[in-house]
């Protein structure tokens, strides 16, 4: 098992990333929508919390409003529904609000990915959910929430020695100045929990993303194998490729018949050309070959009475620099004329 992992050296393909997004496994920190939530919740309450502190304060009017009257089923059924109804209107902006920082929060992790839900029934297994309960990745879990909780505790304990004096004062002041030294050490507490959790955040998302690429590493055998895969199988393509050329070949020389003129090297090369009045500006190569194609070619030109003419310099340049159902280019217009007149004045006689 170790050995596998000392392999594992390369870092993670882009198809290995994606692969592992489609199967739900995702480099994801709980701890960074944790504290995006905690944050801007905090940050609501503290500025734009008017509107649910008014709605909470007229349901409390409500509910007192029927203190002495005589009490029914339909009474109590009146004031559930009224206060379940004013907690939802007051509440639903944060509930809102935590459901877009959870979701926004996660996707610019890793992206928008949906996974049809699997069900593992593996996972039901109480001899590896034991082991799923010791394992190192929950140790290091439990490890990182009691080091949280430590620091929390040492900071709020300077907290409290830094402002011991205000809250020994408060016995000599009145109600106003004392609430206002509670709201002030409340801020503190909250001010310092929410900077720890937001620092641990942080730590939490490089360090997710560190091991999650680590999780994904290949071995070099692995990124051969992707790229063959992805590439495809060297012998598949070539049998593809045979295949192609076989039927590129059928298909030229289907095409030799209807040529006009087969130009020979006289044996190693074999270029046949038409000419298509008032379709095409010149010429084009129908069909060419060398050594055996060659020979094909001209047999087939002879049994359909095609005129083959030995033009060694000229068939040579036309195969080299042409291809199939490409047009002569000018600097062949005067050789390609002259043996298309030789052509015609042979029909002519």
């Amino acid at each position: 098992m170790a050995d596998d992992e000392d392999d594992k050296t390369e870092e993670p393909s882009d198809k290995k990333i994606e692969d592992a997004k489609k199967e739900g496994n995702v480099g994801k920190s709980a701890e960074v929508p944790g504290a995006a939530i905690l944050i801007f919740s905090s940050i609501y309450l503290l500025f734009f919390s008017g509107h649910l502190f008014t709605e909470l304060k007229s349901m409390m009017l409500y509910i007192f409003s029927f203190i002495g009257q005589e009490m029914d089923g339909t009474v109590y059924y009146t004031i559930t529904y009224t206060v379940i109804m004013a907690l939802l209107y007051a509440l639903t902006p944060l509930f809102i609000l935590v459901i877009v920082m959870a979701f926004a929060f996660n996707v610019m992790q890793f992206g928008f990915v949906f996974t049809p839900i699997k069900l593992k029934f593996d996972k039901l297994n109480p001899i590896s959910g034991f082991k799923n309960v010791f394992s190192m990745k929950k140790i290091l879990e439990a490890l990182k929430l009691m080091a949280k909780l430590t620091i929390i505790f040492v900071v709020m304990y300077v907290i409290v020695l830094f402002v011991a004096k205000d809250v020994l004062s408060m016995m000599d002041m009145g109600i106003g100045a004392s609430m206002y030294v509670i709201i002030r050490l409340t801020a503190y507490f909250i001010a310092a929990i929410l900077l720890i959790i937001f620092i641990f955040a942080i730590i939490d998302f490089y360090f997710t993303k560190h091991y999650y690429i680590k999780s994904l590493k290949m071995s070099k055998q692995e990124v051969k194998d992707e790229h063959k895969q992805m590439d495809g199988n060297p012998e598949i393509k070539g049998r593809i490729r045979q295949i192609q050329m076989k039927m590129a070949q059928q298909r030229m020389m289907s095409d030799v018949p209807d040529a006009d003129v087969v130009l020979t090297n006289p044996t190693h090369y074999a270029v046949a050309l038409k000419y298509e009045k008032g379709t095409a500006s010149a010429p084009k190569v129908v069909a060419k070959g060398i050594d055996f194609l060659a020979l094909k070619i001209k047999d087939i030109a002879r049994e359909n009475d095609v005129p083959i003419i030995e033009n060694p310099s000229l068939a040579r340049a036309l195969y080299d620099q042409l291809e199939v159902e490409q047009e002569i280019p000018e600097e062949f217009y005067k050789a390609i004329a002259d043996i298309f007149s030789y052509i015609y004045n042979l029909e002519n006689k």
